[in-house]
């Protein structure tokens, strides 16, 4: 889980330190779905002390998950790369800036990014998991993976508001 030590950033107002490192990410839950690392998540971050012990987290991930193809439900490795933006403050002082601004709080000399981490991995998510732009997926009457084999099945892709004008024209 990546946890940052912040303790001598903390010391020196204005300080930026680069950090880049590997870590390992616990699953992602999606509603009913649990998608799995398969790697762990490079990081490549850039700590700025923004004054009274305030952090701002910002970079990039780069991570790689198994999903499911939508189209031929086999699974495969998406590879994400992921922008990471986000502003700590220490718990026992005073929020600075905008108390509107969502800033979140850490206690210590050590922050835990993990569920930002997550939310942002979750965010960069495409709408629908394809394996490749090729794939044929599953026959609609048989379920035959399309891209295994052809089968033998007639499809009638007939609008169903237009049936009745297709049994019109058969007679």
């Amino acid at each position: 889980m990546p946890f940052l030590d912040v303790e001598q950033l903390k010391k020196v107002n204005g300080e930026r330190r680069r950090t880049v490192f590997t870590g390992t990410l616990p699953a992602l839950q999606v509603e009913e779905s649990t998608f799995v690392f398969v790697e762990p998540a490079h990081f490549d971050l850039m700590l700025t002390n923004v004054g009274n012990s305030t952090i701002n987290i910002e970079g990039q991930i780069q991570t790689a998950l198994k999903v499911p193809c939508s189209r031929c439900l086999h699974d495969f490795v998406l590879k994400l790369n992921s922008d990471f933006n986000e502003t700590y403050y220490e718990k026992n002082q005073p929020q600075p800036g905008d108390k509107n601004e969502e800033w979140i709080a850490y206690s210590g000399d050590c922050i835990d990014i993990t569920p930002e981490v997550l939310g942002s991995v979750l965010i960069n998510l495409p709408m629908r998991f394809i394996c490749h732009e090729q794939c044929r997926g599953l026959c609609p009457v048989c379920g035959m993976d399309l891209n295994a084999q052809q089968c033998d099945c007639v499809q009638d892709d007939v609008d169903p508001r237009l049936a009745k004008l297709k049994e019109f024209l058969k007679s």
